[in-house]
């Protein structure tokens, strides 16, 4: 009851909250992806080298696996790095490249609204920027003398990048040759992250790398989604002086992401303990995506070199809905199989095992639906198979239990008393088993990457409810089972034979006691028998 119990939670929980669908979120080779390509940029205009290219996948990896187990790849080829997402997200894709160069900014004067500009022809020089090349270099220092000054700046050099303002091109699709090569130590013309305002920002205050945690979550009060930021160091102590000082002044202090403004809210009242919060823009709020996304691109550090992001490319699966149906086909067919044996060589203790079976597959399919919801988990080749062999180490636990009960029964004892006793053994054998997949299990997970990490992750998930399984459900069956009048009966629960060689042995063991006791009773008789002899003898003498 305790397991049914549970499984009626989980699908409560699948019906009952978000999206009211029982279908698991596929993987690349199940459902297709979407591709893009980061290009990397150097201020110097040389390419970069393998050193950071292979750190910048390793940070963008780390990012990919805090979005949890979601199939996606990260490959270096040559001087890119390609990305591959499950579905048609290619928002998520190109978010996981970004720079992450994080500052904090006061901002001087008020933002002015974006003006419209109109589109620029598209030449040879605006796609050699995007390209580590003399031209992107030229391109970054061209930016930084129109939209950058000097911390010591004149009140005309000011004035010089407040006429700028209006000259900003701030559409998402514009190409921003200083995205993520700004000077920190600099004044900056930057724009917003949605392209609705333009703003001239101070020199930055607090450095990004100073970010010892990030997270996603909802504000109690307003239940708008926001990031929650944790420093340390000097920016742990800084930030706090710099809330008091601001405070009455209703400073407005801009956190910015790679040249742009996510966030630019005023200051009210004192910030104390080193943390804070961003909130997304009045015209463009945090959902939960975009919260969890920029959470997951600070909290993972900044990256060695900026990015350009191509289009995002559609990929196909790679097998499929025909090789999956054909797939899971196979699957069924191997089942039913299983259930056949079972009930042929088991009977009752069979249907026990099917309906074990049936509980323990409803209930992983449940949980991964909900995973694909909360984490992202989504469904490949790879976690498929984590799953048959999950599967086939639930039967094997079954198996074993059925064995240890038979073996109690060879030696004669019934089909009752054998239960307890074969469970005290099984279990042990159960336990050490599973314990041993689930370290292997866990030791997979933590060492690999991408679609291996998927068949570590099932694996692991079906050794821990196979466990529950055995422990919750066919256990107690077993034992009701063997209480029961007619389930007990050698004809109905398939252990006739076995029942039989008990029967035989209890006769056997009877009559050698029988034996033995009439043996020993025997002794002492004959000996009276012959002192009556020989008495019998001296008396005729």
């Amino acid at each position: 009851m305790a397991f049914i119990g549970l499984l009626a939670v989980v699908y409560g929980l699948i019906f009952f909250t978000g999206p009211q669908t029982i279908e698991p979120k596929l993987g690349i080779d199940l459902q297709g992806g979407t591709r893009v390509t980061l290009t990397a940029r150097t201020e110097d205009g040389q390419a970069a080298t393998r050193e950071q290219l292979d750190q910048a996948k390793q940070i963008i990896e780390q990012r990919v696996n805090g979005l949890g187990v979601s199939g996606s790849e990260v490959v270096v080829s040559g001087d890119n790095l390609i990305i591959t997402v499950p579905g048609q997200d290619g928002a998520q894709a190109k978010s996981l490249g970004q720079t992450a160069r994080l500052y904090v900014r006061p901002v001087v004067g008020q933002p002015a609204m974006a003006t419209p500009q109109p589109p620029k022809p598209e030449s040879a020089d605006d796609q050699a920027d995007a390209l580590p090349t003399e031209a992107a270099a030229a391109a970054i220092d061209e930016q930084r003398k129109l939209r950058q000054a000097p911390a010591n700046a004149t009140p005309q050099q000011l004035e010089a990048l407040q006429q700028q303002m209006a000259k900003m091109d701030c559409s998402p699709t514009a190409n921003d040759p200083l995205l993520g090569n700004d000077r920190p130590d600099q004044y900056l013309v930057a724009c917003s992250t949605d392209g609705s305002e333009v703003y001239l920002l101070g020199p930055e205050i607090i450095d990004g790398r100073d970010i010892k945690n990030a997270n996603a979550g909802t504000d109690p009060q307003t239940g708008e989604w926001v990031v929650t930021l944790e420093f340390e160091g000097e920016a742990a102590s800084f930030w706090p002086r710099y809330t008091a000082e601001q405070a009455p002044n209703r400073t407005q202090t801009a956190f910015t992401l790679d040249s742009r403004v996510v966030s630019a809210p005023a200051i009210n009242e004192p910030i104390p303990g080193g943390q804070t919060r961003i909130s997304g823009g009045s015209a463009s709020p945090f959902t939960e995506s975009s919260s969890n996304e920029l959470a997951n691109v600070l909290k993972y550090g900044s990256l060695p070199l900026s990015f350009t992001a191509s289009d995002a490319e559609t990929i196909s699966a790679t097998l499929g809905l025909a090789s999956l149906q054909a797939g899971l086909i196979a699957g069924l067919v191997g089942l039913v199989a299983v259930f056949i044996y079972a009930l042929a060589y088991y009977r009752m203790l069979g249907i026990l095992t099917v309906l074990s079976l049936v509980l323990a597959g409803a209930m992983v399919y449940g949980i991964i639906v909900l995973l694909g919801r909360w984490i992202g988990f989504t469904l490949d080749l790879a976690g498929i198979a984590g799953l048959i062999i999950g599967i086939g180490m639930t039967a094997d636990s079954f198996v074993v239990y059925f064995e240890r009960i038979k073996d109690e029964m060879r030696e004669g004892r019934s089909f009752r008393s054998a239960v307890p006793r074969g469970w005290a053994s099984a279990r042990r054998t159960i336990w050490s088993g599973n314990a041993v997949s689930f370290i292997a299990a866990a030791v997979i997970y933590i060492l690999a990457i991408g679609e291996v990490r998927g068949f570590a992750f099932t694996l692991g998930l079906t050794t821990i409810l196979d466990v529950m399984v055995v422990f919750l459900v066919t256990h107690p069956l077993v034992v009701y089972a063997s209480r029961s009048t007619f389930l007990s009966k050698p004809s109905v629960n398939g252990l006739g034979a076995i029942s039989e060689v008990a029967r035989q042995r209890r006769v056997a063991a009877h009559r050698q006691a029988g034996a033995a006791t009439a043996g020993t009773s025997a002794s002492p008789t004959d000996a009276d028998d012959t002192t009556d002899a020989t008495r019998e003898k001296g008396t005729v003498r």
